[in-house]
């Protein structure tokens, strides 16, 4: 958008001022009322720069300097530490909004029930459930799953010991082939009632497929590290089955609608890392091919990790958890943080100012006031989140609020003193250069385009001649 549209109009609307035409009605020029001798007046500094001059002097001071290390030390150290405490969890309340009776349902179900409420259905396919011994694999994986800690009683209803119960105790169908006497089976009411949706049969009467359903009634679905234990547990007992082995596609397996969430929490943590690694990695990247000094990594790289840190632990400290909101606001905040780094540090290498602390307190009074209006605007923006019933939109709220008074209180509190200390002390500028002599023509202190120059005056001539140029 700002590419495409917004600085097109920009400039559509520096060419109308240049040809002296009125802003609502193009159409209509104005006559200039500036005499041909009056010499053009510099522009006046704003309010916002100025504050931000006065600022930078104040951060200039050394006992403010010491200051600002060290409260920002502390609270890398702080957040360092909450960040460490922060666990996953998901609560089936959180998506839907505040006072709604979903959560008076869910919480009655928590107080006045002893039941977990997962039942993972336990599948057989792609095997002869007609021979004795496939039926004894199937009953011994059974008993496997029920022998975890996560799984207390064996299955209420399992067909195929009811089936064996029933041919054993009917005689008229004890000579019959399997597959009439899963028919008989079922021609029962009570046991087509029970199992009708169990059992999978083909034209011919033979079991393509057929389940049982378990209760693992010793997960709780508020503990994470429970469910994923529960899921990878479950998945070693499947592969340990012997008609598994050596199979792409298992024969025995257990499913739930819930194992996707499952799924998602233990794969979770090491993607949040991957992301975070690549991410840093990146933006550190980018900012040696926008800024065309190599030290400039060695601000952005630290920096961002520490912002990443800081904003986990502040996530941790408003009592947020990691969740699928809070995994997506955590990998988009990397591209929002480095935002508040990027300008501070590009604006000071392109600066004209020599010495470390008079290019910080240009670049604070040009494109210091804009970083702060941004993130003053940005933080007036979420506000109306804060007002919002779905906890969804209060994670959301809480990171971004995280997100800017961090990336703010970095870019223009931190990074200035740290520059002012060991910034380069190095000018990257983009003005004209005479490719047939090589001579600079502008008179202003220059290099091409990736040369670094350094900003050291020469004092005698400065003293002797205030007018003549500055040698570089």
């Amino acid at each position: 958008y700002q590419l495409t549209f917004f600085v097109p109009v920009i400039i559509l609307d520096e060419r109308r001022v240049a040809e002296k035409r009125r802003d609502c009605l193009v159409c209509c020029t104005v006559k200039s009322r500036v005499d041909n001798d009056e010499t053009e007046q510099e522009p006046q500094e704003s309010a916002f720069d100025r504050f931000m001059g006065w600022f930078a002097d104040q951060l200039f001071r050394p006992w403010v300097k010491a200051l600002v290390i060290v409260a920002f030390m502390g609270l890398l150290g702080g957040c360092a530490y909450s960040a460490s405490q922060l666990t996953q969890e998901f609560e089936f309340t959180d998506v839907v909004p505040t006072g709604s009776y979903v959560t008076d349902f869910w919480d009655n179900f928590d107080l006045y029930t002893q039941q977990s409420g997962i039942r993972p259905f336990v599948y057989f396919r792609y095997v002869d459930q007609s021979d004795p011994a496939v039926q004894d694999q199937m009953e011994a994986y059974v008993n496997d799953l029920v022998a975890l800690d996560q799984v207390s009683n064996q299955p209420v209803f399992f067909w195929l010991r009811d089936f064996k119960s029933f041919v054993n105790d009917t005689a008229s169908v004890q000579n019959m082939t399997f597959n009439k006497q899963v028919g008989a089976f079922l021609d029962d009411p009570v046991y087509y009632e029970l199992y009708a949706d169990d059992i999978v049969l083909d034209e011919t009467g033979r079991i393509v497929s057929s389940r049982t359903e378990l209760e693992m009634d010793n997960v709780r679905q508020e503990d994470v590290v429970e469910q994923v234990d529960a899921l990878e547990a479950q998945s070693d007992v499947s592969a340990r089955q012997p008609l598994n082995r050596n199979r792409n596609d298992w024969a025995f397996f257990t499913f739930d609608g819930i194992y996707f969430i499952w799924e998602f929490y233990a794969a979770a943590p090491a993607e949040l890392t991957q992301t975070t690694i690549l991410g840093i990695i990146s933006v550190t990247a980018i900012s040696l091919l926008l800024i065309p000094h190599w030290s400039a990594a060695m601000f952005v790289f630290p920096f961002i990790s520490i912002l990443y840190v800081d904003l986990m632990g502040v996530l941790q400290f408003a009592g947020l958890h990691v969740n699928a909101v809070s995994y997506i606001s955590l990998v988009m905040s990397i591209g929002l943080l480095v935002d508040f780094l990027m300008h501070v540090l590009l604006r000071y290498y392109e600066s004209p100012m020599d010495g470390r602390e008079a290019k910080v307190k240009d670049t604070l009074k040009t494109m210091g006031s804009s970083i702060l209006i941004g993130g003053i605007s940005t933080f007036l923006g979420v506000i109306p989140l804060a007002f919002s019933s779905s906890e969804i939109f209060s994670t959301i709220f809480v990171t971004f609020i995280g997100l800017v008074t961090l990336g703010a209180g970095h870019g223009l509190i931190l990074l200035p003193v740290i520059l002012s200390i060991l910034g380069p002390n190095v000018c990257i500028r983009h003005n004209g250069i005479d490719n047939a002599t090589g001579e600079n023509n502008s008179g202003d202190v220059a290099s091409t385009k990736g040369v670094e120059v350094d900003m050291e005056m020469d004092e005698g001539k400065a003293q002797s001649n205030e007018s003549a140029e500055t040698n570089v």
